[in-house]
């Protein structure tokens, strides 16, 4: 699905900047509050049964996690709740402030992925989802994210195939073929680069969570959500 937005300077329409970030998530959001967390708590449902087809993620023991480009905070409730020790990341400080009124428990901080990191070899695994297409550099956060892995740590971000619609986004700026990804995986040092296509049904999930039902295969369709998903191991 494709935004446009009308902001006048064009050297606002960039996150971490609160003039367009307030207009950008208020097309998701009116109230910030925990319902309407909840409703993109259920759209997940559908990613965490389809990475448990790959990952050990269905308890936590302390294991660390971090997410890159949390937004309201929904998918790092997730890991929360298995027992998993989580960190969520944005590089936008206007969306952690509403985060953390929701979740004061989940340790909610300001990163930008493209130029800085937390402290090396931390992290079991770290996930970005929907997060490599609106970089510049994704290739400087393909790095850095495995800087901040332990030895055997997991990597796991998603990404939207190329598609006419994907590709009309604006702020889409880097969308890539699954060829680039896995090449630039190894040559940032990443072991066991894999790729899994999924598709979701869209919309149904507003209803139950029941309905976060995922396709395992691409499908280019306006009615279905083909995504591709990218674990790198260190």
């Amino acid at each position: 699905m494709a935004y446009t937005f009308h902001i006048k300077n064009k050297k606002l329409m960039k996150h971490g900047v609160e003039v367009f970030d307030k207009q950008y998530f208020g097309h998701f959001f009116k109230k910030y509050d925990l319902r309407e967390l909840m409703y993109y708590y259920r759209f997940f449902h559908g990613w965490i049964r389809f990475l448990e087809r790959f990952l050990p993620i269905k308890s936590g023991n302390g294991k660390k996690v971090l997410e890159i480009g949390c937004g309201i905070g929904a998918f790092a409730r997730f890991f929360y709740e298995r027992g998993f020790d989580v960190e969520a990341t944005d590089i936008s400080e206007y969306i952690l402030k509403k985060a953390k009124k929701n979740q004061p428990n989940i340790d909610f901080k300001i990163l930008d992925v493209e130029k800085n990191t937390l402290l090396e070899n931390k992290f079991d695994y770290i996930f970005a989802l929907e997060v490599m297409e609106h970089l510049k550099n994704p290739v400087k956060a393909l790095k850095n994210s495995k800087k901040m892995l332990k030895k055997g740590g997991t990597l796991v971000f998603s990404t939207p195939y190329p598609t006419k619609e994907t590709l009309a986004d604006p702020f889409h700026i880097n969308i890539q073929l699954p060829e680039f990804w896995i090449t630039e995986g190894k040559k940032s040092g990443f072991k066991n680069v894999e790729v899994k296509y999924v598709s979701f049904i869209p919309y149904l999930y507003r209803f139950h969570s029941f309905f976060s039902r995922v396709i395992p295969f691409r499908i280019d369709s306006h009615f279905v959500n083909s995504t591709c998903f990218y674990i790198f191991k260190k």
